[in-house]
């Protein structure tokens, strides 16, 4: 008898031990997929034939396509409103480039929250959100991060790129290689995994795989068409159809591996088109607050979790899919969110809440929508339902438009005027951990005198035209430990400035360098566009060391000089690299 109770526990026992480990490891994994600068229109499923989307249009078909799903007019905003399930405006981002993208630490990110849960981080591709610790990815909830921080990126074929804050060298067209890094590294979690695909295309430069631009042809243009350039329509479209195979490249191995069953996966784009191209008539594009700069597709399946071919109806926000993701995969938080869990509507779509409003917030226009109306930015009401293209206004003395003014003007209140206020520009932390390096890129530095950067748009660029020796660049700089760093400078010189002195000065004491080894080179990615691109061309950079300096805690500047020019021109400059030694 005894031994029968014995054997009955430890039967038990193993039972219990057995149910804990299935259920930490049915834990939902979940993938999210997003898109640069994809419009509404730009799939197949949404009723283009100028291209084709299968494996995208999949993930709807086989779960729920949400119809009126909205983000911010542009990119940054809407990384934020992801990753806090928040208004952008209370998280401290209020630009796209030079610090102004970071999101304030006081936040409990997406990445962070799911990394406390257990779950085996990565992000792969573009950031945006901050590129120095504090602020990078690694010091922001994920394990691993491949890719590249800042909006532009100049070169998509073999570029160079991060790998957790060290240089590296990708393989082959981006989008594919970053696939490839995320398809590793769900293939090794032996957790459920949190794993964020971040494309940057079809944002430009434009540039694809001539494969997916042969016999490319544009049949169908919208409202815009005397304006589109149909060559950055058929390049933007293959971008497109290029994302797709890659996301049928992911599904396929997380059949492969086991896991396609008991994954979460969410595609969706982050703001508008980037040009003028069919997009079912909606007004505006990337960085308007008319329909066409914020309504974008969302397309979301969970073979275990979420019914097939469901339409949802309900007006969401970029900001509902963090509150949705804790409540799909059983867990809980104390965070106040302004988004809201859209599993309800999931589960029943006949569900609508006509008191649920959405604002669109950008470049101070502000626009409102219900599931049924939008009052835009100039106070102009329109029936979404029969008047999407937003060309017939309605009656301003109508009840739903004071109720939607009214509402904007609280919003307004409430977040734009203190969000207004906050101009002061943060210094860009230094030395925050010894794991991570900093990077200061030309992109987050000042200039003066007649220098200047490569292009307008400063996320790629690089600084040039360093003919007066009083000129300098400078970075203000926030220390964060007392400690000492190895700091590496990305220059070009030409074989007549041989000899050039250059020095950082840090707190009055100067760290000297006589650039004894030209290196110049020439620009390259010209030979891939599509169209003439607007942001910077490439070149390659040499590395050099100059040396360790030691930080003291607290805000100070850094400033480059050029304390002995030969030739007509000192350095071009791409960066610095500050990697803390103790």
């Amino acid at each position: 008898m005894k031994m029968k109770i014995k054997l009955v526990k430890i039967f038990l026992l193993l039972f219990l031990i057995t149910n804990c480990k299935n259920d930490y490891a049915e834990k939902p994994n979940i993938v999210i997929f997003l898109s640069d600068d994809q419009g509404w229109g730009d799939l197949n499923l949404n009723g283009n034939p100028n291209l084709n989307t299968p494996n995208i249009d999949g993930i709807g078909v086989n779960g729920a396509i949400f119809e009126k799903f909205y983000v911010s007019p542009v990119c940054s905003p809407t990384r934020a409103e992801l990753l806090t399930g928040k208004y952008f405006v209370r998280s401290g981002v209020r630009g796209v480039t030079q610090g102004y993208e970071r999101i304030d630490l006081g936040h409990t990110l997406m990445s962070d929250f799911f990394k406390d849960n257990k779950y085996k981080t990565g992000l792969f591709g573009k950031w945006h959100n901050g590129s120095q610790p504090p602020y990078h990815p690694n010091t922001r909830g994920f394990d691993e991060f491949y890719g590249f921080t800042s909006g532009h990126w100049g070169n998509y074929f073999s570029p160079i790129l991060e790998r957790n804050s060290k240089i590296v060298r990708g393989k082959g067209y981006i989008s594919d290689d970053i696939t490839n890094q995320a398809i590793t590294f769900m293939k090794n979690s032996k957790d459920s995994f949190f794993t964020f695909i971040s494309f940057n295309t079809p944002h430009s430069p434009m540039q694809v795989p001539s494969s997916y631009l042969e016999n490319k042809k544009v049949i169908k243009q919208g409202r815009y068409k005397n304006k589109e350039n149909v060559l950055k329509t058929k390049a933007a479209l293959s971008m497109v159809e290029n994302i797709d195979y890659n996301v049928g490249r992911v599904l396929d191995s997380l059949k492969k591996y086991k896991k396609y069953e008991n994954t979460i996966v969410i595609f969706f784009s982050d703001n508008g088109p980037n040009g003028y191209r069919w997009n079912n008539d909606l007004k505006g594009r990337k960085g308007s607050t008319d329909e066409g700069g914020v309504r974008v597709p969302f397309l979301i399946q969970w073979p275990k979790g979420i019914k097939k071919a469901t339409k949802v109806n309900q007006i969401t926000s970029v900001m509902d899919v963090f509150p949705s993701l804790i409540e799909l995969t059983n867990l809980k938080s104390e965070i106040k969110f302004d988004g809201e869990s859209f599993v309800k509507n999931i589960n029943n779509p006949k569900i609508l809440d006509d008191n649920r409003k959405i604002f669109s917030y950008w470049g101070n226009k502000i626009s409102v929508r219900n599931n049924d109306f939008i009052l835009d930015s100039d106070d102009n009401l329109y029936n979404l339902n029969s008047d999407l293209e937003q060309l017939n206004p309605l009656d301003s003395f109508s009840s739903i438009y004071t109720e939607l003014k009214s509402a904007k003007k609280k919003w307004e209140d409430s977040f734009v005027i203190n969000y207004q206020k906050k101009k002061n520009k943060r210094a860009f932390t230094v030395n925050y951990s010894e794991q991570i390096d900093t990077h200061l890129p030309a992109r987050d530095a000042k200039i003066n005198g007649k220098l200047k950067r490569s292009s307008i748009h400063p996320n790629d660029s690089f600084i040039e035209n360093w003919i007066d020796m009083d000129d300098f660049i400078f970075w203000e700089i926030d220390v964060m430990e007392k400690s000492s760093a190895e700091v590496e400078l990305y220059y070009t010189l030409p074989e007549e400035s041989k000899g050039t002195k250059i020095a950082i000065e840090y707190q009055n004491e100067f760290f000297e360098k006589v650039l004894n080894e030209p290196y110049d080179s020439e620009l390259f990615g010209q030979d891939y566009d599509i169209i003439v691109r607007s942001e910077s061309y490439n070149k390659e950079f040499k590395k050099i060391n100059m040396g360790k300096i030691n930080f003291d805690k607290g805000k100070s500047m850094l400033k480059l000089k050029t304390l002995d020019k030969v030739g007509k021109k000192s350095i071009d400059f791409r960066g610095l690299i500050i990697k803390k030694t103790s």
